[in-house]
């Protein structure tokens, strides 16, 4: 294999990469053919493995490098993306057997598409908590005036406790969601290290 085809089978691998890095990644393949020469080019990709093994390593220490960067700041949307991308990438670049690839990603599917119904749910049923709160509150207010006081109170005291519900499933919304994102990224990250390790 030429230098040339080396590059051009590691650009089909990593071209799904965000922009930035995926153009780093090539100038340092680049850049490191360059160093050897041509003479040394065989030893290099030797060394480097397949253009297939040469992208999972680099896709994994991408994921690792983002990983590391959200811990330190505040994840931003786009970089959560970015990492659910590239961990997805990690799976798919892992030299996996094929069923044990589609098993793999059989159970990974149904696992978070479990979690994210559930979120759903939670997010459907803080939605109704606080109709139901608001419906009460002006049920009690328009009502009360022309029912007995603890009628006033038991409805006005239910609204309240339907809206705590609401606000209590909302606020539960977002750990779930970050749940899902950590999970799906550490699971990404084990699937591709235990693919690169059979290599």
């Amino acid at each position: 294999m030429t230098r040339t085809e080396y590059l051009a089978q590691l650009d089909n691998y990593l071209k799904k990469l965000p922009a930035k890095d995926y153009q780093e990644a090539m100038d340092y393949f680049t850049e490191y053919f360059d160093e050897v020469g041509p003479e040394g080019e065989a030893a290099a990709m030797a060394e480097l493995g397949s253009p297939k093994e040469a992208a999972h390593e680099i896709i994994i220490n991408l994921l690792d490098k983002k990983i590391e960067e959200d811990n330190q700041e505040t994840g931003s949307v786009k970089n959560s993306k970015q990492i659910i991308q590239i961990a997805i990438l990690s799976i798919l670049a892992a030299p996996l057997a094929i069923p044990l690839l589609i098993l793999a990603l059989t159970l990974v599917f149904t696992f978070f598409l479990l979690i994210s119904v559930f979120a759903f749910v939670m997010a459907v049923f803080a939605f109704a908590m606080f109709a139901i709160g608001a419906s009460l509150i002006w049920d009690s207010l328009t009502l009360g005036m022309t029912t007995s006081l603890p009628a006033f109170a038991l409805s006005l005291g239910m609204s309240l406790l339907a809206l705590g519900l609401a606000g209590l499933f909302y606020l539960s919304i977002g750990p779930i969601l970050r749940f899902i994102k950590l999970s799906f990224v550490k699971l990404a990250q084990a699937l591709a290290r235990k693919g690169g390790r059979h290599v």
